[in-house]
């Protein structure tokens, strides 16, 4: 029996066989890069080290055509995936020039947009929800961690409230809502992050795509780990917090991701287990078959998610 809800199953049983997201960069920014929200980005991120497509220079159409073929033989059906930045912060009219235009290739069946809650409007939601009602759609949305404190440490420049309130008005409508969280954040406590998985078990959250917290150069938390700062996970450590995190939710939430990678070039300082994705895979199940880890044997939370 598997030890949780892994994403994959849902997109089978789904689309009737493997489904693959090709990763697209739709030329978006971000509200905390561009001064609406604040400068600079959060202390940890680094888009060029966290997506492949991030410095690509082609169109959407172009970069979905060379996803396709690097995957020809294994793959028939694919989920655009416009991953890096914040994709929904632009006008509904760049929004479906974008969107509809991925949606024509008859091998794209669906679409998944990575963004913040703080790029939204009802114009926006009345779209989304017009959209959903005719492909697939999936709502990838960065709270990072419930605590406030964190959020404003890391220069996120919204509240853990504002991502509750996208998810709660997005669930009606039929999108698939995505939860991004980190683990090992500076200033978190063990308890802190597992209440984290605690408020993700109550929402009306689909999925959840689990990360360790890793230091990336050419970020503010680079210096601050430096500075002795910012301390990361060992990977047996990682392993045991995990399996923690994912016994609290709800056995019925679907899980995208439980480590996040990064490649040797895109200035990874730690962890370096980051840089061996399929190590650290090997040793996380081995870790969750040795205690029988099952997927909400922890859940707190009874009743139906809060919409």
């Amino acid at each position: 029996m598997p030890h949780y809800n892994a994403y994959k199953y849902f997109l089978l049983k789904k689309f009737g066989e493997p489904v693959l997201k090709i990763p697209l960069n739709g030329g978006f920014t971000c509200p905390n890069i561009d001064g609406t929200r604040g400068f600079g980005g959060c202390s940890y991120c680094d888009n060029e080290a966290f997506s492949p497509v991030a410095l690509s220079g082609d169109n959407v159409l172009q970069q979905l055509e060379k996803g396709m073929l690097r995957a020809l033989y294994r793959f028939n059906k694919f989920i655009a995936y416009f991953q890096p930045f914040s994709n929904t912060y632009a006008p509904v009219s760049r929004l479906k020039q974008l969107y509809e235009s991925v949606l024509q290739h008859p091998k794209v069946f669906g679409l998944a947009l990575g963004t913040r809650p703080d790029c939204f409007s009802e114009e926006i939601f009345d779209y989304l929800q017009e959209l959903a009602q005719r492909t697939f759609l999936s709502i990838e949305l960065g709270l990072q961690t419930s605590h406030n404190r964190t959020l404003f440490a890391i220069n996120r420049q919204h509240s853990a409230e504002e991502c509750y309130e996208v998810f709660k008005k997005l669930a009606p409508m039929g999108i698939e809502n995505v939860v991004h969280v980190v683990l090992g954040l500076p200033g978190e406590s063990r308890d802190d992050m597992l209440a984290t998985a605690d408020k993700i078990a109550s929402l009306p959250v689909h999925g959840v795509k689990i990360h360790q917290l890793m230091v990336i150069e050419k970020t503010v938390m680079a210096h601050q780990y430096r500075n002795g700062d910012v301390p990361v996970f060992e990977l047996e450590t990682y392993a045991e917090l995990l399996a923690e995190f994912i016994q609290r939710l709800r056995p019925e939430q679907y899980i995208h991701r439980i480590i996040a990678e990064c490649r040797a070039d895109s200035g990874l300082i730690a962890p370096q287990w980051s840089l061996n994705k399929r190590h650290s895979i090997n040793l996380i199940h081995n870790y969750f078959d040795k205690i029988n880890l099952q997927q909400g044997s922890g859940c707190c939370f009874v009743g139906q998610p809060q919409e």
